[in-house]
């Protein structure tokens, strides 16, 4: 049995073999080398995979976490004596609170005694895959997550998959209810080449799930890849102070959480449930307004909001984008909006994030590590002196985002 003794150590591991093997799987796609069933097999056989009609999985392009997060929130307002068990991907601030219990994280002791009983076994299956085989990191969280709740004799089971769903351990998961939050061409890189192929990957939730809800248009657009009834949608929420997306995630929670109870409530629009998200949020910092949003795509821009927020005001960007993100369009877009665009490129993040392009421009502005929180609020406050923006719309990855929210949490 492993005895590793730090978070550190244990992190280190998860990602060991996935980094070992990382360069062979450059421009290929999930579907070449993903092989998601050896995590769920031992899932299986351990007795950690929950029962169908106790599970929810949520997946799409952009919305997800936040989903997934409100769902939870959801079936723990209407069930409050019940324990609802979240996992999410990736995490909020640190790897820890990507799994939850009634929005209480697991501990760092628990954490890592899980991961050190699971190593022999993990150990085992690393042996049989091959030179080019490798353990998914979401993979082995998700095995975490599902040890933990197992343990604590969870009662329900809200699971967001990773960036796909056909080839990722979460959407082997048998499920009552199943969600698409939406389908962009995002990461066409590793779910692509085309929308459609996208869409195949998302919508295989539904081949294994009772129920599915989705926004009418992929209902409607993608008929030949739903393989099961969809669930009607609960009236969306008006609120002009959030953005469409936002709004449209919030819909889905309820109407996913609705579909999910059934016959023991449906969650009205004017539940007392916080409509927040951990990728989106307002905040000021030395008389300036800010904007933080986790986004990397350019079809989830709510060019309505940068329309009503950004229009007519002194307003600049700083945005961390990598490589395999959607760079070029989103700083197109950005730039045709009238706005300030400077990049900032992200080390140490155990080898995830390339910057080569953004680097190369006379855009660039600095590069910082991943968890320097004390820089990128120098950075950031040094930024707003030299340029006096009236709104600082800071945009990239979750990686990102998670660095500037700790960098900035005194005004959050």
């Amino acid at each position: 049995m492993a005895d590793l003794q730090s978070m550190d150590e244990v992190l280190d591991e998860i990602f060991a073999s996935y980094m070992r093997v990382k360069s062979q799987h450059v421009g290929r796609y999930d579907r070449e080398f993903r092989n998601p069933h050896h995590l769920i097999a031992l899932a299986d056989a351990l007795t950690y995979l929950p029962a169908r009609d106790r599970t929810i999985r949520i997946t799409g392009s952009k919305g997800k976490g936040t989903t997934s997060r409100l769902i939870a929130a959801y079936l723990h307002r209407a069930l409050p004596s019940d324990k609802v068990g979240l996992l999410v991907s990736p995490e909020e601030f640190t790897h820890l609170d990507r799994m939850q219990i009634n929005g209480v994280p697991i501990t760092e002791n628990v954490f890592i005694s899980l991961y050190n009983e699971l190593c022999p076994e993990l150990a085992g299956i690393l042996r049989t895959t091959g030179a080019d085989g490798y353990l998914s990191p979401s993979g082995v969280f998700m095995l975490i997550a599902l040890a933990w709740f197992a343990r604590e004799d969870v009662d329900h089971y809200v699971l967001e998959t990773g960036r796909g769903a056909k080839f990722d351990e979460v959407g082997q998961i048998e499920s009552t209810v199943s969600v698409v939050t939406s389908i962009f061409l995002e990461h066409a890189t590793n779910l692509g080449p085309t929308l459609d192929d996208i869409a195949a990957d998302k919508l295989s939730v539904s081949m294994n799930s009772d129920l599915l809800v989705c926004p009418p248009g992929i209902a409607d657009t993608y008929q030949s890849f739903t393989h099961c009834t969809v669930a009607p949608l609960v009236p969306e929420k008006t609120d002009t102070h959030l953005p469409t997306w936002l709004t449209q995630n919030d819909q889905l929670a309820r109407s996913a959480a609705s579909a999910y109870l059934g016959r023991r409530g449906v969650v009205h629009s004017d539940s007392s449930v916080d409509v927040r998200s951990p990728s989106f949020l307002w905040t000021k910092l030395s008389g300036c307004r800010v904007l933080i949003e986790a986004i990397i795509s350019a079809s989830s821009a709510d060019e309505r909001l940068y329309a009503a927020q950004f229009k007519g005001r002194n307003t600049h960007v700083l945005a961390s984008l990598p490589d395999d993100k959607d760079r070029d369009q989103l700083l197109d877009l950005w730039n045709r909006q009238g706005l300030h665009c400077r990049e900032i490129a992200l080390s140490g993040t155990r080898g995830y994030l390339n910057y080569a392009k953004a680097k190369n421009t006379p855009a660039f502005l600095c590069e910082l590590a991943f968890n320097d929180a004390d820089r990128m609020r120098e950075t950031i406050e040094q930024y707003i002196r030299t340029h006096q923006p009236d709104v600082l719309y800071l945009a990239g990855t979750q990686t990102y985002v998670r660095l500037v929210k700790q960098a900035l949490k005194d005004v959050l």
